[in-house]
């Protein structure tokens, strides 16, 4: 029975030593909440983030770009240095890229694109321009891909029309054997054989270019230019600094210190 006697006396020694040193607990206390207080909000630059999704563009559903490639190239020098020129900033790529973060949203072909700057009209312009500067860049290479659809279907286009004047010429021939009284009937049926087996080839060519045309026009149906998903929306509140949280967490602090404080200065002044 003498233990938690001894554990009851200590417990009340700790309260009546907090009780004490309350001064000291509660200066400390507010000491870091004031400072904490005035630091978030008059030391602490606001930092706001505006973010944009956009989807690369598609050629036959698949993305005219690598997407892992393309995050990297949304904070490289190549865009960046664009960027800056563009909107004419005072600061140079590497500190840029410290602002920009990319990620893609997966099992899509859509790219977030996320900035923080010191104000909310920065950090949408640049949402914007990054963007922007981006697609500029590599449109020319969508546009390639689609204008080699395009040249490839006109070619297929013009060798099917050759065949269908092919096919025509062949029935026409036939028609006219057919009702030629000079040539034998046995000459006739060979020279009508022979243009059915050259008809048969041609048709059978004929439609294997058809299908390749219809596929190659489903692809272009696919294709699917650059587009801005979500807009940039301009930020209200800024992200950091978290004013509330920083209070909080100097309020929890300061009363430590203060209880650590308060148990040091009465252990020193029992040890004189």
């Amino acid at each position: 029975m003498v233990e938690p006697q001894e554990e009851e006396i200590d417990l009340r020694e700790y309260i009546n030593v907090m009780l004490k040193r309350k001064s000291i607990i509660i200066l400390i206390f507010l000491i870091a909440v004031i400072t904490a207080t005035l630091v978030s909000y008059f030391a602490l630059t606001p930092v706001y983030q505006s973010s944009a999704t956009f989807a690369v563009a598609l050629v036959d559903n698949r993305p005219a770009l690598n997407i892992s490639e393309s995050i990297e190239i949304m904070s490289s020098n190549l865009i960046l240095d664009e960027v800056i020129k563009k909107m004419n900033l005072n600061t140079s790529a590497s500190e840029l890229k410290s602002q920009i973060k990319a990620e893609n949203l997966k099992g899509t072909n859509f790219i977030k694109v996320s900035v923080e700057a010191n104000s909310p009209e920065e950090a949408k312009e640049l949402v914007e321009n990054t963007i922007e500067v981006f697609i500029e860049q590599n449109q020319s290479e969508y546009q390639e891909k689609i204008k080699l659809i395009e040249i490839r279907l006109k070619l297929l286009e013009e060798q099917i029309a050759e065949f269908e004047k092919s096919i025509q010429e062949i029935e026409k021939t036939k028609k006219k054997i057919a009702a030629s009284e000079e040539l034998p009937e046995g000459e006739r049926q060979f020279q009508t054989s022979l243009l059915l087996s050259s008809s048969v080839t041609e048709r059978e060519l004929y439609n294997t270019l058809t299908d390749q045309i219809s596929s190659l026009k489903t692809s272009l149906n696919n294709c699917q230019d650059f587009r801005v998903i979500n807009y940039a929306q301009l930020p209200v509140v800024p992200i950091k600094p978290n004013k509330k949280l920083n209070i909080l967490i100097a309020g929890v602090l300061g009363l430590f210190v203060g209880i650590f404080a308060a148990f040091f200065l009465e252990f020193w002044q029992k040890g004189k």
